[in-house]
């Protein structure tokens, strides 16, 4: 890690202070250094940390060594749009899909280090201050003073509340005897404890899970007892697959947006729908009839079984979970808390099969049990009235989750700024906050557990990475971005479907919900000459009716993109087939779907009067044309600028109307022409500036940005049908290739194929066009 000077007496400014070093703190970091590679906003970041080493927390520090993340590593990466960061970063590390705590730690460190590096490549200091902050006030509407211990003072333009979960205690007449763990964190501590003494834990959730299967690693001997209300163990995650029906939920956000009369009942009703069509109509999975041990036995065969569909639903709800609380009524959250909070929990958060094995094995040897029981009380020892009765133990662990109760968080700061009015309580836990952009008042921020009453879904990384990223744009006084829901007009060739490959992930990391439409391609009917043909298959025969089927039901491990089947499967978004995007019910499909935006990728059809319409403000109706506008109308203008031997090329981004091409104008972007490749290759250097232009294009309509547009010039525009027999020889004749099949061949295999399959699959597709061109009266390529 890069060495960072810690300070223990100062007395200074800053632009930021984030309170609080763990990895809610570092995902705050990481954006506003994004936000500072384009722009300075600020000069100096403080970061108030009193542990030695900030990034791991407690959680992912060694103190927690020898416990496994309960969370897929794909959903645990500290960048919103980049929530495999820490998968990737892994690659080359042993462990599954749920390694231990440390590793994680691990990557917490190391990220602490670069994101320290790219601060100073950027010219913004960040410092790390040693002590805990024990008090706060605000000194005007803009400036905050924050006290640590010993009197040291930090005056700050902002200050973020990063401080991480708070242990809840229930038995707190409890407290200070001999033998009592108010939490379980850190796990080390529990070493302290007899290995032949009898131990009760308080909860039966995750980490109550973690303390026993520590114990249990530990050498410890003596009875474990699991003791909650409801009595029952988190359910077992199955294999992580995808939903693919994701989409589904966002619509329902957006209904239940759009008329919130009724939203709990609306989201119940949504939310089983899906289950039911995710487990066709099997609901044995939610019902409990048997032992603590006979249904974990049932869980973990259901989950090696991958008879768990329902988890992909529940998981997917992650994005729009924070939507659907926010539409219900105070009272209905408060419903919502009392009676489905605990099974939500259960299901929701199912433990890793690893420790469920672990569970059952000292559950089978008697070490374990699982009881119903709320109280536990003192005479010389712990003793506690459960449904297998009366049980004795020398020692209790207190693991009930996290505290939300402002009353009953020990924190001083938190009881200053209380106090003070600083902070306001919230109803169903936590503090009150902004919905948006997590502002409790201006220049006060809180992110995390904190944020519990607002968000609902707040302490897993993944969310905590969207928060981060919400709360850098407010600082740096950028407009919110809402959810859009955006259409995609795309076309059967090679490079818009890498465009695809590329722009749906991007646009999912954004907030946003991608539809993908493939409107029919209508073939020419006329005789073709042999180069159009060539380029016909190369561009889109080749994808569609041989690289596809390759690909079926299989998504290649390191491959750097997607087929369209395998980018459904992925991301669960909706991809159909569209015959006429002109027809009134597929412009009523838009609609059903809550369409904000369009956006054509080489569609092949005309967008006509009524879905034009559809497309009227508020809603945008744009398209990514290949070529510069005005100048290159049309089709194959690619060809076309290298015969005029244009030094550049690129996409023109532009509103749709019912003149094809001659909307106004409101982006360009231009890329330097490879002369020495074909036109068709060509292409693979200049699709990744239409993915960019798109993904900006969305995120301005999604802040309600003004976009510039500009009329086209009719004087200056030139029009460009497919080129006929003698503009082919012409072409031809002046050194320029449509196409060049090892070019694309090789494309094709780099793009599709992982690293270990590409030989493989580039003989296949060899193969493939060399019988194209046999069959085409031409002996080799």
């Amino acid at each position: 890690m890069a060495p960072i000077q810690p300070q223990t007496l100062f007395s200074s400014t800053s632009d930021v202070a984030i309170v609080g070093g763990g990895a809610s703190a570092l995902a705050i970091l990481l954006q506003l250094i994004e936000r500072c590679k384009h722009e300075t906003f600020f000069s100096k970041i403080v970061v108030l940390e009193k542990s030695e080493l900030p990034g791991p927390g407690l959680a992912y520090s060694t103190s927690c060594e020898g416990t496994i993340l309960n969370m897929h590593t794909d959903t645990m990466g500290l960048y919103h749009d980049r929530p495999k960061h820490f998968t990737q970063w892994r690659t080359s590390m042993k462990g599954g899909q749920f390694p231990p705590r440390e590793e994680y730690g691990q990557y917490l460190q190391a990220t602490w280090s670069q994101a320290i590096e790219e601060a100073q490549q950027v010219g913004l200091e960040v410092s790390v201050i040693h002590e805990e902050v024990e008090d706060i006030e605000r000194l005007d509407d803009s400036i905050f003073e924050l006290k640590v211990k010993g009197g040291n003072r930090l005056v700050s333009q902002a200050v973020i509340l990063c401080l991480g979960n708070f242990t809840s205690v229930r038995n707190l007449h409890l407290m200070d005897l001999p033998g009592f763990f108010p939490s379980p964190w850190p796990l080390s501590k529990l070493k302290a404890i007899p290995s032949d003494s009898a131990v009760l834990i308080v909860g039966s959730r995750l980490s109550a899970v973690d303390a026993a299967t520590f114990l249990h690693d530990n050498g410890h001997r003596g009875t474990i007892t699991l003791m909650s209300r409801s009595g029952c163990l988190p359910k077992v995650q199955g294999y992580n697959e995808p939903y693919p029906r994701r989409y589904v939920l966002h619509d329902l956000a957006e209904q239940t947006e759009s008329d919130p009369n009724e939203a709990l009942l609306q989201i119940m009703r949504g939310l089983m729908d899906e289950l039911s069509q995710a487990t066709d109509g099997d609901w044995s999975w939610l019902i409990d009839d048997t032992s603590p041990m006979k249904q974990l036995q049932y869980d973990i065969h259901a989950a090696q079984t991958g008879q768990v569909q329902w988890q992909a639903v529940l998981r997917s709800t992650a994005p729009v979970i924070e939507r659907y609380w926010k539409c219900l009524s105070p009272g209905s959250q408060e419903l919502f808390m009392k009676d489905f909070y605990s099974m939500w929990m259960r299901f929701r958060h199912a433990m890793p099969l690893h420790n469920a094995r672990k569970i059952l094995q000292m559950m089978k040897s008697s070490q374990l049990r699982v009881v119903r029981g709320e109280s536990v009380h003192w005479d010389g020892r712990f003793r506690a009235d459960t449904s297998d009765g009366i049980i004795e133990v020398g020692h209790v662990i207190e693991a009930t989750g996290q505290e939300c109760r402002l009353n009953h968080i020990r924190s001083r700061l938190i009881q200053s700024a209380l106090k003070k009015n600083l902070i306001k309580s919230h109803p169903r836990g936590g503090i009150v906050v902004d919905f948006d952009d997590l502002s409790v008042a201006p220049g006060l921020y809180a992110i995390g557990s904190l944020t519990r009453g607002t968000h609902f879904y707040v302490s897993a990384i993944d969310r905590i990475a969207a928060h981060a990223a919400r709360i850098s744009y407010s600082l740096t006084k950028q407009p919110c971005a809402r959810s859009l829901h955006v259409a995609i007009f795309c076309g059967s060739d090679l490079f818009s479907q890498l465009m695809m490959s590329e722009l749906v992930p991007n646009l999912l990391a954004d907030g946003h919900v991608p539809f993908i439409y493939l409107p029919k391609h209508r073939a020419s009917a006329s005789a073709v000459p042999f180069e159009l043909r060539e380029l016909a298959f190369f561009e889109r025969e080749l994808l569609q009716q041989y690289v596809r089927p390759y690909f079926q039901g299989r998504n290649p491990t390191g491959a750097t993109h997607q087929t369209i089947d395998q980018i459904r499967n992925t991301y669960g978004i909706l991809v159909e087939d569209v015959p006429n995007i002109n027809k009134i019910s597929f412009i009523e499909t838009l609609a059903k779907h809550h369409i904000n935006v369009g956006l054509s990728i080489r569609c092949y059809q005309r967008f006509k009067t009524d879905i034009i319409r559809y497309f009227s403000q508020p809603r945008r109706l744009l398209n990514l044309h290949p070529g510069t506008l005005p100048a290159y109308r049309g089709v194959m203008t690619t060809v076309r600028a290298m015969k005029n031997k244009e030094t550049h090329f690129g996409y023109s981004l532009h509103d749709i109307d019912e003149n094809w091409d001659a909307g106004d104008v409101i982006e360009i972007r231009k890329h330097p022409i490879d002369y020495s490749k074909s036109m068709l290759a060509y292409m693979g250097d200049v699709y990744g500036i239409g993915v960019q232009m798109a993904r900006d294009a969305v995120d301005k309509i999604a802040r309600c940005r003004e976009m510039p547009k500009t009329p086209q010039d009719a004087e200056t525009s030139g029009y460009y049908t497919f080129p006929t027999s003698e503009e082919l020889q012409d072409i031809r004749e002046s050194g320029i290739r449509l196409v060049d099949a090892d070019q694309i061949v090789s494309i094709v295999a780099e793009s599709f194929a992982s690293p270990g399959e590409q030989v493989k699959f580039r003989e296949y597709i060899q193969l493939v066009v060399q019988d194209w061109y046999s069959r085409n009266g031409v002996q080799s390529c």
